[in-house]
């Protein structure tokens, strides 16, 4: 059976090569006898008959080339739309802050000078920040800095243009806070990256949840600015004196802008320091 099978495909394939044949030699002979209009309509025929495989392919070879190229601009488009979109988004978080920032001017009898945080120093803990205002815009070393969520620091060294700020976990930074329902004023400092630590008597009852704001004494920060709240009341060695520790309202790593207030220490604070 297999090999009648291979005959029989043989002698198909023969049969279909005389029949190749016999079409050829008939069309040789009717080119001869046909008018000459006859013979374009029929090598016309002929060749879009062989040619058009090939043209197809052709075809869908250069439609396939310019929909990868039309498919390349849409992502660099849809890239370049998606960019935009996040510069859009960005900025109108930007507004926000700075319509806030403006609405809080408002609560100071000082100037205020909005900056920008635009560096911060490369150590383990962030103890200063560089803003984007300097000499030119008023800053002058001392001044306050804030945020709208409380205390951040004051001005440290001062260029033309840019402004270092030290921070209020600063180890060398200390200044006087106050309690607001017990009015106990104590002195603040680091305690480590993230917490403040405030020494008071103990008889005076502040507890977990008191909120602390700067006092005004010490010359340099007015009196009111929100510091931070009391998160844990500890005994010290001796029990007349507790350890607050604090959690200041602004987290420094999060600063985008802040506040810089044109306030000059008091003279009488730097006349008696000297």
């Amino acid at each position: 059976m297999p090999r009648s099978g291979s005959l029989f495909h043989s002698f198909f394939a023969f049969g279909r090569g005389i029949l190749v044949l016999v079409i050829l030699i008939s069309l040789g002979i009717s080119m001869r006898v046909v008018s000459l209009k006859s013979k374009e309509a029929i090598a016309s025929v002929a060749l879009s008959t062989v040619f058009y495989p090939v043209q197809a392919v052709a075809s869908s070879v250069k439609g396939y080339g310019n929909l990868q190229t039309q498919n390349e601009i849409l992502k660099e488009q849809n890239a370049r739309l998606r960019l935009e979109l996040d510069n859009a988004r960005e900025g109108l978080k930007e507004l926000v802050r700075l319509r806030a920032l403006v609405r809080f001017d408002n609560r100071w009898e000082y100037p205020i000078v909005t900056s920008r945080v635009v560096g911060k120093n490369p150590g383990r803990v962030t103890t200063t920040l560089v803003v984007n205002r300097g000499s030119v815009d008023g800053l002058k070393p001392d001044m306050p800095a804030f945020s709208m969520d409380g205390l951040v620091g004051r001005v440290g060294k001062v260029a033309s243009h840019h402004a270092q700020i030290q921070l209020i976990l600063d180890p060398n930074m200390k200044f006087s806070v106050i309690d607001t329902r017990t009015r106990t004023i104590g002195f603040a400092e680091p305690m480590d990256d993230h917490f403040l630590m405030v020494t008071v008597p103990t008889h005076v009852g502040v507890k977990a949840g008191d909120t602390l704001v700067t006092s005004g004494l010490g010359g340099i920060f007015p009196k009111g600015l929100a510091v931070g709240v009391v998160s844990d009341v500890r005994k010290m060695d001796l029990d007349v004196i507790s350890l607050l520790v604090v959690k200041p309202f602004q987290e420094v790593t999060e600063l985008e802008e802040l506040f810089v207030m044109e306030k000059d220490p008091d003279w009488v604070v730097r006349e008696l320091a000297e």
